[in-house]
């Protein structure tokens, strides 16, 4: 990405950050509970899972809601930015036509407005984390970094399906289908060591793994998680977003054609 091109979304911040909050708004519009389904949500479905595995499978794992907790909330923000950032230029043609702002401006509003969602929902349910586990509090300080490299891993693949999606118009439903498998294949309700050892390949080649393994290692486990899993993260956000730019630039000006 060229110097003049952050520069321009740098001067276009105000509007990023105006559509962001609009946008989260416009989420819970009517809604009674409003943006408080930010943790309503996740703490539904941790409580249905929690009393499957708990009640029926009988894990051995301690605290088993906020083992789970520690991870979906993350995962929550990753798969609904990317969902809404599939249809984000079919849904804002009319600004696209309107207003001169850059493309990416869209795709990046939607990220940051489900990121917005996810620190609502994150703040509420830390100190039950801390309750947990007082040991995290001394590891706290690195939940920034994680939380910034998520955020650019997530963009990145944002920006690619918001165009991909222009030119392939059932990706929107594959991607639903995708996400539904990745899922699983993420440790979310497991960990990666009570897979067999043959499968754990699988698991580990799923870049959100390490991103969930980095949350559970800082939230629920208390301690700073391996300098390997840290690499990846850098690595993966660092590939997801060089590589999701490119073909951002490489196709936006065919955008409009093809929407």
């Amino acid at each position: 990405m060229s110097k003049n091109r952050l520069k321009k979304i740098y001067d276009y911040r105000h509007t990023l950050w105006n559509m962001s909050v609009s946008q989260l708004k416009a989420k819970y519009s009517g809604s009674i509970l409003g943006i408080s389904w930010a943790i309503i949500n996740p703490l539904l479905i941790t409580l249905a899972v929690t009393f499957i595995f708990t009640q029926v499978m009988k894990t051995e794992i301690r605290c088993f809601s906020l083992f789970v907790l520690s991870v979906l909330l993350p995962w929550f923000f990753f798969a609904s930015a990317i969902s809404e950032s599939a249809t984000a230029m079919k849904q804002n043609i009319g600004m696209l036509r309107q207003f001169t702002i850059p493309k990416e401006i869209i795709p990046i509003s939607m990220v940051t407005s489900n990121l917005l969602n996810f620190l609502f929902g994150f703040i509420v349910m830390l100190p039950f984390f801390a309750i947990f586990n007082l040991s995290i509090i001394k590891f706290l300080w690195l939940l920034p970094a994680v939380i910034f490299l998520h955020y650019i891993f997530t963009l990145g693949v944002c920006l690619l399906f918001s165009v991909a999606n222009v030119y392939f118009q059932d990706l929107a439903q594959i991607l639903n289908v995708g996400l539904m498998f990745l899922f699983w294949v993420t440790p979310v309700f497991y960990s990666v060591e009570s897979i067999p050892l043959k499968w754990q390949w699988v698991i580990l080649m799923n870049p959100v793994t390490c991103y969930v393994s980095i949350y559970r290692s800082l939230l629920y486990a208390g301690n700073s998680g391996s300098l390997f899993i840290w690499f990846l993260c850098f690595a993966f956000a660092f590939l997801s977003i060089t590589s999701g730019f490119f073909f951002f630039y490489r196709k936006e000006s065919d955008i409009l054609k093809h929407i």
